[in-house]
């Protein structure tokens, strides 16, 4: 139905939900954008939606007709399109930006990415703008896992950083945190693989350094430090890594070909 707003979906609870549950969560949504609480533009679109919402649904008489239509209009098949213009349809930048947030928690993960790919100046920019900074890293582990399954690995990359960037500055870490940062890690260990330029791969290999390191982490890094050097003819260099290689790992194998190629460099 056209201009129906699924109240119950703004505030965040279900149909059933008691007097004192729309009362809490329309309090804790009220803090999340109100323009004295929140550092991200807000949508008075948006505060407008919220107070509506809770006029609505903390009246018994209002809220008992609002019920049968509700009933009528909800989309009931959880595979069919949403039937709610606030969540998917309108084109105001909240409800935009947390259509996308729906679709990934849905798992309509094809969808979601199609509305980002149409998001301007940027999908993830817009969505830092127009989320909460929960929402918005909830949504980067969503879009980074989708991306990494559809093996697009320099964009997965992309929203996981931007993520730990965000996260690494707060007391309080969301679940997926310490999951991105491996993720992050194991994705940039796996570019350096292959005919990447060595500058490249030496900067991958810092940015996995910063993410933190295990022994067999630091002995990977050394070695693959230690080919990137030598790819660029920088023997005295190549050679410091290996030997950092060696130190941590001193029984460490397949390094034939590259301790011959670094002989009389290396003080072993």
């Amino acid at each position: 139905m056209k201009g129906f707003r699924d109240h119950y979906l703004h505030l965040g609870v279900d149909p059933d939900a008691k007097e004192e549950q729309i009362r809490i969560a329309f309090r804790a949504r009220l803090l999340e954008i109100h323009p004295d609480k929140s550092v991200h533009p807000i949508d008075p679109e948006e505060m407008r939606s919220l107070l509506e919402a809770y006029d609505v649904l903390s009246n018994i008489d209002t809220r008992e007709a609002y019920d049968k239509l509700w009933k009528i209009v909800s989309p009931q098949d959880p595979d069919s399109p949403s039937l709610i213009p606030h969540v998917t349809e309108s084109e105001r930048p909240a409800a935009r930006a947390r259509s996308v947030l729906f679709l990934l928690l849905e798992e309509r993960g094809k969808e979601a990415l199609q509305r980002i790919k149409g998001l301007q100046p940027g999908g993830r920019l817009y969505l830092r703008q127009y989320l909460t900074t929960d929402e918005y890293i909830d949504s980067c582990f969503l879009v980074g896992e989708l991306l990494e399954e559809q093996k697009k690995w320099v964009h997965a990359l992309e929203w996981y950083e931007d993520l730990i960037r965000i996260e690494e500055k707060r007391n309080h870490n969301r679940p997926c945190y310490p999951e991105a940062r491996d993720r992050a890690r194991r994705l940039l260990m796996k570019r350096t693989r292959g005919d990447l330029d060595p500058r490249v791969g030496l900067e991958y290999l810092r940015r996995a350094e910063l993410l933190g390191l295990d022994k067999m982490g630091r002995i990977e890094v050394a070695k693959k430090r230690a080919q990137c050097y030598l790819q660029m003819e920088m023997k005295v260099e190549s050679a410091r890594h290996l030997g950092e290689v060696l130190r941590l790992q001193p029984n460490a194998r397949g390094m034939e070909r590259i301790l011959e190629a670094l002989e009389g460099y290396l003080d072993v």
